[in-house]
C-alpha cells in the first residue's frame, strides 16, 4: 500500500477511535489532538457511510471535517451523523434543502427526484473516465454549467465529489453465464436503476428494464430476484457489500457514480468570508485526496483495479470483471448514445434547459471535450 493510503486510514481510524464519530469532536478535541475553542457555527451533516464503507469509497467525509475544524482553529464545529442515522441516501439532499439538515452526502443520481438538475452530469458516454469529470468539478465550467444553477435553483452548494464510473452489474444468477459484454446479452434483464431519469433512459436504450429502487433496498432486491441486475459503481458495490449478491461487472463505464458532499446556501452563508474560504480550501484539498486514496483502493481493497489484492472485495466475493475490447465498447456506444436516442431524451432535455436557460446537453459536451483524461487537474473553481 502507499503512504499516503496508509496514513488517510491512520487519519479515518483516529476520527473514529473508540467508536465515536467526529459528533464527539466539537466538544472535545480535533483530530490533531488540539483543543477546540469554543465554536461560532455549528452545523449538522449528516451521511449514509459507515467508517468502514468509507475507506473503500473515499468519500473523504471524516477529512474533511477534520480539516473545517481545525483550518477554522475550532470556530467551526461540524457534527457528522453517519451510518445512515438521519437521512437515506435519497432523503439526505431533501433534508438540506429544506434545512432539516447544514450539510449532506448523497449521489447526485439519487437526488433526481428533489433536485432535477442534478442529473445534469449524467448523459450516458459524455465522460471519457473518472478523470474527465472530476476534472470538469475542479473546473470553473462546473460553476457556469452545475453549482451555480444549483445554489440558485434549489439552495445548494456542492462543495466536492469523489467516486468512479457506473457499470452494469449482474445479480448470482449470470454466474455460471457467459459474459455480458453485448447489449443484445443484456436485453430484457430488469435493473435497478437510482433517481436519475437519465440512467433510467440509458437502461431503456439498452433495451432492459429499469426498476427505481432505494439503495438500501438494493441488497434484498438482488438477493430476491426483484431486478437481475444494478447500475453502480465498483466502489459503492463493495464498499456497502453488494458484491456478495453480485457474479459480473459489465465494465460499460456509461456515466458518473459518485458521492457529492455538499452544503445549504442558508449554512454557508451564516459565515464571514475568510470562513467561506476555510469550507472551499477544505473541499478542494478533500477532493484531491479522494481522488488518490480511491485509485488506490481499487487494487487494496475494491479489486477493480490493475492489481487486485486477494483480500480486496472483488476476489473474495469472486466477482468477474468483463472488460470491453474496442468493438464492444462501440457497441454499447452506438446504442447508448444521447444523439441515437433523441425521442428518449427530448424530454429531459426540455426540462433542464427550461431550468438552466441554455442548451445543458450541448454545453456539456463542449465542456467535457476540454477536460483532461489524463490525471487531475485540481484548479480552485471558486477563485
Amino acid at each position: 500500500m502507499s503512504e499516503r493510503y496508509i496514513e488517510s486510514r491512520r487519519r479515518l481510524l483516529l476520527a473514529t477511535a473508540g467508536g465515536a464519530t467526529m459528533a464527539a469532536l466539537p466538544t472535545r478535541l480535533l483530530a490533531s489532538g488540539k483543543p477546540a475553542r469554543s465554536a461560532k457555527y455549528r452545523f449538522r451533516f449528516g451521511s449514509i457511510y459507515t467508517p468502514a464503507a468509507a475507506e473503500y469509497t473515499a468519500p473523504g467525509i471524516y477529512d474533511f471535517v477534520n480539516r473545517v475544524q481545525e483550518k477554522s482553529d475550532g470556530e467551526i464545529a461540524i457534527q457528522l451523523i453517519d451510518k445512515a442515522q438521519t437521512c437515506s441516501e435519497d432523503q439526505c439532499a431533501d433534508r438540506v434543502m429544506n434545512s432539516v439538515l447544514d450539510m449532506g452526502s448523497s449521489t447526485f443520481q439519487n437526488a433526481g427526484s428533489v433536485m432535477p438538475y442534478s442529473m445534469a452530469m449524467d448523459w450516458p458516454f459524455l465522460w471519457e473516465n473518472r478523470a474527465a469529470y472530476h476534472n470538469f468539478l475542479f473546473s470553473a465550467d462546473s460553476n457556469r454549467l452545475y453549482r451555480d444553477i444549483l445554489r440558485s435553483k434549489y439552495g445548494i452548494v456542492p462543495l466536492y465529489g469523489s467516486g468512479g464510473m457506473r457499470n452494469i452489474m449482474m445479480g448470482r444468477k449470470y454466474a455460471d453465464e457467459p459474459d455480458m459484454n453485448s447489449p443484445e446479452r443484456l436485453r430484457g434483464a430488469k435493473i435497478r436503476i437510482t433517481n436519475s431519469t437519465m440512467i433510467s433512459n440509458f437502461a431503456k436504450s439498452m433495451q432492459m428494464m429499469p426498476v427505481p429502487l432505494a439503495w438500501g433496498e438494493l441488497l434484498e432486491g438482488l438477493k430476491s430476484g426483484l431486478v437481475d441486475a444494478a447500475e453502480t459503481y465498483p466502489s459503492a458495490a463493495a464498499g456497502f457489500g453488494m458484491y456478495t449478491v453480485l457474479s459480473q461487472d459489465v465494465q460499460v463505464e456509461f456515466c458518473p457514480g459518485f458521492s457529492m458532499i455538499f452544503m445549504s446556501t442558508r449554512a454557508l452563508d451564516k459565515l464571514p468570508a475568510r470562513l467561506q474560504e476555510v469550507v472551499f480550501e477544505s473541499a478542494w484539498e478533500t477532493m484531491r485526496q479522494a481522488y488518490e486514496d480511491a485509485s488506490v483502493a481499487e487494487s487494496t481493497l475494491v479489486g477493480n483495479g490493475p492489481d487486485p489484492s486477494p483480500e480486496s472485495a472483488y476476489v473474495r466475493g469472486g466477482l468477474r470483471q468483463v472488460r470491453l475490447d474496442a468493438a464492444q465498447r462501440q457497441a454499447f456506444q452506438q446504442m447508448g448514445r444521447v444523439e441515437n436516442n433523441p425521442e428518449l431524451y427530448a424530454d429531459v432535455r426540455k426540462r433542464l434547459d427550461a431550468i438552466a436557460g441554455l442548451d445543458v446537453y450541448g454545453a456539456f459536451q463542449e465542456s467535457a471535450a476540454r477536460m483532461r483524461t489524463d490525471g487531475l487537474q485540481a484548479d480552485k473553481w471558486w477563485a
